[in-house]
């Protein structure tokens, strides 16, 4: 059913509120999270929101044709659309770093994701060599309050000691320099501007044990304070007090798998659009470009960068 398959990676610019709704915590409006992990998430249905928006923004001459196709018929009577949305997972998160100002940190579990869904999506995953010289998958293995990182590149305190927030953290000497080097090619586009996030990428990833980066995920994020504006004076509502609005934190990276098929809408001049190989160069115009997402967009929230992320065939690395 769907013959061409993506990855698009999302470069969070400014911090981030894909929300939830209220909640009845210290938080009053929370992120969107997994049930399950409660690591934070874009749903798919925002992620499809968000670039419609983009197309509809920015080529307004296609809003009844291509991009009724790609996104299916508004209010579901006109038929589904030709691209299929995953929702947008968390793959690296920012947090502080007493050596280098942040770090960017991950963990096995969402790496054994990432290559699952690099394999269902058609994409090269990245490879280890055992001593029998058959390549498996790459499964990073680390201890609590270990971390595993660039061996020429991380900064660290005296006796390899890394400090995130307020937390140390010993290193794993397990070899993984090849892998971020492999992951800083993926998952950053080739702009002028994002050349020394990429060089700084591989002195900052860091990979933790599962238990410590999910607490860095569901405790690290931003969370903002708000003062209620009373609608007839313009000043504070002293009445209502504060709220408490929760955020991805900026230079997150997330990602979400596009599965592409024929057009299923069939529409007036047509002709030019009616294949697989039409919808996947229509969604590639999405790479190197930016859009918002989520809400608070007036106080300028929400912007990231697009990236389709370019498969790697030769990706390699050592055993672990």
């Amino acid at each position: 059913m769907y013959k061409q398959k993506d990855i698009l990676v999302f470069h969070v610019e400014s911090s981030l509120h894909a929300g939830s709704g209220a909640c009845i915590g210290h938080i009053d409006n929370p992120i969107q999270r997994e049930t399950s992990t409660q690591t934070p998430i874009i749903q798919a249905n925002g992620v499809k929101g968000a670039l419609r928006e983009f197309y509809v923004k920015n080529y307004t001459n296609d809003q009844n044709t291509k991009i009724k196709a790609l996104f299916g018929g508004e209010d579901g009577n006109d038929g589904a659309g030709a691209v299929a949305f995953g929702e947008a997972r968390l793959l690296f998160l920012p947090v502080r770093s007493l050596t280098d100002i942040f770090a960017y940190i991950t963990c096995p579990t969402v790496i054994a994701r990432f290559q699952r869904d690099l394999i269902a999506l058609g994409k090269s995953p990245m490879l280890c060599e055992k001593q029998s010289e058959q390549q498996s998958l790459w499964a990073p293995a680390i201890n609590i309050s270990e971390f595993q990182a660039h061996s020429l590149k991380i900064k660290t305190l005296p006796h390899e000691t890394l400090v995130l927030e307020e937390f140390p953290f010993e290193k794993n000497e397990n070899n993984v320099d090849s892998f971020i080097e492999d992951l800083a090619n993926r998952l950053f586009p080739l702009t002028d501007e994002y050349h020394s996030f990429k060089t700084d990428f591989i002195k900052r990833a860091v990979i933790l044990n599962d238990e410590d980066f999910f607490y860095f995920a569901k405790y690290a994020t931003e969370v903002e304070p708000h003062n209620r504006i009373e609608q007839t004076t313009g000043t504070v509502d002293e009445k209502t007090g504060v709220w408490y609005t929760e955020y991805l934190p900026s230079e997150s990276i997330l990602y979400t798998c596009l599965f592409m098929g024929k057009p299923h809408i069939q529409l007036e001049n047509f002709d030019d659009f009616n294949d697989v190989d039409k919808v996947k160069e229509y969604i590639h115009v999405l790479d190197q470009q930016r859009t918002w997402m989520g809400g608070d967009r007036t106080t300028g929230k929400g912007r990231v960068m697009m990236h389709i992320m370019k498969d790697n065939p030769q990706s390699k690395g050592e055993a672990q």
